[in-house]
């Protein structure tokens, strides 16, 4: 048996062993200071400000590219400005302003507006015309519209859809095509010919087409008389009106209404010691025999 001194002896080595152990172990003061084996760092609102900024830095694009990417832009602004200013003067005109007002006031008529409703637009895969239906599907146009053409359209303008047209007769000789539509139901509307010469110089006209970027534009002028054409056999129609591209194949209508010849050209003339651009038509009784071919 262990005597009394013997435990004491005992008792005090394991106090002393738990006081070694205690020693030993991080004071809890020190983990919250981060010391010791669990040491962890929290990033402050500062780290991630002092972070964006050098993100910032690093994408920010050199002075060079933009200076370059700025000058691209504005070069690219000053071209499509150019070509706004370039083309303005060319459609929007003291000119064009005025047979856009004639227009409307003539459209203002009810005989001019069903006049309109038969003159239709001639489309091809290089540009457009004018034309005029006359019975049938048959719509008479100018053979430069769609003359080495690959396709060719005709739209009325009550129509919502776009006609496919098929080339049926074709005159170089006087610049004269008829194309042929298939009719959509109802009957198109149509205008009539004055197939005998009944006009007289000096006599009123109108001339409805589709000149420059507009449609259905309606104008008056007067017959000046025949006069002889370089290149070609016969002379032609001379007409005191505004006719601009895009009149190719517009109907000269007469008092009555009926057509007495199809715009094709205009062309600088001499009047009163002074020259001036008059518009040239075909007679309508020059296509007696092309009519012919279509049974009209």
């Amino acid at each position: 048996m262990m005597g009394k001194d013997g435990q004491e002896d005992e008792q005090t080595k394991r106090m002393n062993e738990q006081q070694r152990k205690h020693n030993d172990l991080p004071d809890a003061r020190d983990r919250e200071r981060g010391d010791g084996d669990d040491e962890f760092y929290e990033p402050t609102a500062a780290d991630f400000e002092d972070n964006e900024d050098e993100e910032d830095e690093d994408h920010s694009p050199s002075p060079g590219r933009t200076w370059i990417r700025k000058t691209v832009l504005s070069l690219t602004i000053l071209a499509l400005l150019g070509n706004v200013f370039a083309f303005w003067p060319m459609v929007y005109n003291l000119d064009t302003i005025q047979f856009l007002v004639k227009s409307r006031q003539l459209s203002a008529n009810e005989t001019i507006r069903e006049y309109k409703r038969a003159v239709v637009q001639v489309g091809t895969d290089a540009g457009k015309g004018t034309g005029f239906h006359i019975s049938g599907g048959y719509i008479i146009t100018n053979d430069h519209v769609i003359e080495d053409k690959k396709f060719y359209s005709v739209k009325f303008p009550e129509l919502d859809t776009t006609l496919p047209a098929a080339l049926v007769v074709q005159n170089p000789a006087i610049d004269i095509a008829i194309l042929k539509v298939e009719q959509p139901g109802d009957e198109l509307p149509t205008l009539m010919l004055e197939e005998e010469q009944a006009w007289q110089p000096g006599a009123p006209v109108h001339i409805i087409g589709n000149p420059l970027y507009f449609s259905q534009i309606a104008n008056e002028g007067t017959v000046l008389g025949m006069t002889p054409l370089n290149g070609w056999e016969l002379p032609v129609m001379a007409i005191d009106a505004p006719i601009y591209k895009g009149n190719s194949g517009s109907p000269v209508l007469d008092a009555e209404g009926k057509v007495i010849a199809v715009v094709f050209a205009t062309i600088e003339l001499e009047q009163n010691n002074q020259t001036s651009k008059v518009g040239l038509a075909v007679p309508i009784e020059y296509l007696k025999d092309d009519l012919a071919k279509i049974g009209h």
